[in-house]
């Protein structure tokens, strides 16, 4: 008597809101009485509509802060509108638990003032979803199913996965036991959503595979239908759908990725790059740190598509990396970019397909390598040993700059010098890596190897990442090519420094000046980013200066 309809009394005398108590019926997954029925009152609280609340509205929101809600409206902006809660699982920074959480909280349409006799009506079991639809089968499910399940992380769930791809079905629930990182306690929790066999979701849309002329119409969350070739290929190995909780909707197992690519925005490059800049022939070369690059980092399709499209994209010929752990993870970049395997690389039609590799001496567990390509409209290049350049020039300081170059190591940077010939001229690129700020001694070797380059007239440029601008600032017998103030990294507020310097004057080099950081198209849909989707494949940004080609 005299309490709000919208709230309840507690035992302790302490009033909750009713959303609230709905959530937490939710999460214990309690029968209530089909009797309880919610109370008629004009003070029930309304639901908020996501298609149309402002920034200061959304951040009202549990775990919401004001990054979310402006990613929230400008993913809206970018689709119209939201059709159901699910859609927004395809957010940047809303995962499996987030999305739960805000699911009591919101919805996606106008709700109409209910009144007496319609609220009456309704029955907190009308608004619950049964258990049965939330079951998550481990003999069927993939990683991205398994991971949104309440208890399991990506990690846990590409180990069930891999477990079961190799040791075959469970049999039990309880065999979950033997999967790495599975304990007692976390098993317990999440038993009660998880099943032996797949179960219908009626929650959950299920894709329509509908033939005009040919093509395959998939039906995705945000109402959307893109068009796709149907055709048989090893992106499509199964013929069961897949139906997945957080709003992705259903598809073949493995063909998910394909709508994940679908939605992973691709840039429109500004400028045409023509391999001509002011009537000279000209090609880019690239620096860029790829994070820990393994052989379970580049196996996710979203990285390798990344990768191969930015460099495609971008016309890079010759593109240094850093921080490689596994030389094999850089054959598998240079293996895609020959013989595509990923729609969006193979239908990039301007690709030389003859792409090559080299690494430098493995160095505290990493390797500084290069990518580049061979031979592509008229302009060839090779990679040789710097022992080969002094064959090449009659200078009699040609020796002592490749033992200078050989020399390049100390205990706040590693350097790996590797000469090309770009058109049968040589030059020297000269990938390096700074670990900290670096000493007024650590600095000499590349002084030295700066005025020998300038005094034998070999061509000599310094790239990699710097990661403090005192490094740039106090090589002063070097030019930078970008912008000191240029952040190069995805996050803003990440540290890190890339740089592409020449030695001496810029106008006698072989570098024309031109240079950028390319900071669009570095994420994908299927690269995770914490309990979310959508993250980069690299924190840092590839840049490129452009090289002259000898006639």
């Amino acid at each position: 008597m005299g309490q709000s309809p919208s709230s309840v009394r507690s035992k302790s005398g302490r009033q909750r809101s009713f959303r609230s108590f709905v959530r937490r019926s939710k999460l214990n997954k309690s029968s209530l009485s089909h009797t309880f029925n919610l109370p008629p009152s004009e003070e029930y609280p309304e639901l908020m509509n996501v298609n149309t609340a402002t920034e200061e509205q959304l951040m009202t929101l549990p775990g919401v802060n004001r990054q979310l809600a402006r990613e929230i409206v400008r993913h809206r902006q970018m689709i119209g509108r939201f059709k159901r809660v699910d859609d927004l699982a395809l957010v940047s920074g809303i995962g499996a638990e987030k999305l739960e959480l805000l699911r009591p909280e919101i919805c996606t349409h106008t709700r109409k003032q209910l009144s007496r006799a319609s609220s009456c009506t309704h029955s907190l079991e009308s608004v619950r979803i049964p258990s049965e639809t939330r079951l998550c089968s481990v003999n069927s499910s993939s990683v991205f199913q398994l991971q949104c399940v309440p208890g399991l992380n990506q990690e846990i769930a590409a180990n069930i996965v891999d477990y079961r791809n190799k040791k075959g079905p469970f049999k039990s629930l309880d065999d979950l036991i033997k999967v790495r990182g599975m304990d007692i306690v976390r098993l317990s929790t999440v038993k009660q959503h998880l099943s032996l066999e797949p179960r219908k979701a009626e929650s959950v849309q299920h894709l329509t595979n509908g033939h005009v002329n040919g093509w395959s119409e998939v039906t995705v969350p945000n109402g959307v239908s893109p068009k796709t070739p149907h055709r048989k290929s090893l992106s499509m190995p199964t013929k069961f759908p897949m139906t997945l909780p957080n709003g992705f909707a259903t598809a073949p197992v493995n063909d998910i990725l394909d709508l994940l690519s679908a939605y992973s925005h691709r840039p429109v490059v500004e400028e045409v790059f023509t391999y001509e800049r002011d009537g000279v022939r000209c090609c880019r070369l690239a620096s860029w740190n790829l994070h820990q690059l393994s052989m379970d980092k580049i196996t996710n399709p979203g990285v390798r598509e990344v990768i191969c499209r930015t460099i495609l994209e971008n016309k890079l010929s010759i593109i240094a990396v850093q921080e490689v752990l596994s030389e094999a993870a850089l054959k598998v970049i240079c293996d895609e970019l020959n013989t595509p395997t990923l729609r969006r690389v193979r239908e990039w039609r301007n690709n030389s397909n003859r792409w090559e590799y080299c690494l430098g001496e493995r160095i505290d567990g990493q390797h500084l390598g290069f990518i580049y390509d061979s031979t592509f409209k008229g302009i060839t290049v090779e990679d040789i040993d710097l022992d080969q350049v002094c064959m090449l020039t009659e200078a009699s300081d040609a020796r002592r700059l490749i033992s200078e170059l050989a020399a390049l190591k100390s205990e706040r940077y590693i350097a790996a010098p590797q000469a090309f010939l770009l058109c049968g001229r040589p030059i020297i690129v000269v990938n390096a890596m700074c670990r900290e700020r670096l000493a007024d001694e650590d600095l000499v070797g590349f002084r030295v190897v700066s005025e020998l380059a300038e005094s034998v007239g070999m061509q000599v440029a310094l790239v990699g990442e710097m990661f403090h601008r005192d490094n740039v600032q106090s090589l002063t017998t070097y030019e930078s090519l970008l912008d000191e103030e240029l952040n190069t990294t995805v996050d803003a507020t990440a540290s890190g420094l890339s740089s592409i310097l020449c030695p001496g004057d810029i106008d006698k080099s072989l570098l024309n000046g031109r240079a950028g950081a390319i900071k669009t198209g570095l994420s994908h849909l299927a690269i995770p980013r914490g309990w979310s989707w959508g993250g980069p494949a690299s924190p840092f940004c590839p840049i490129w200066a452009e090289i002259k080609i000898p006639d």
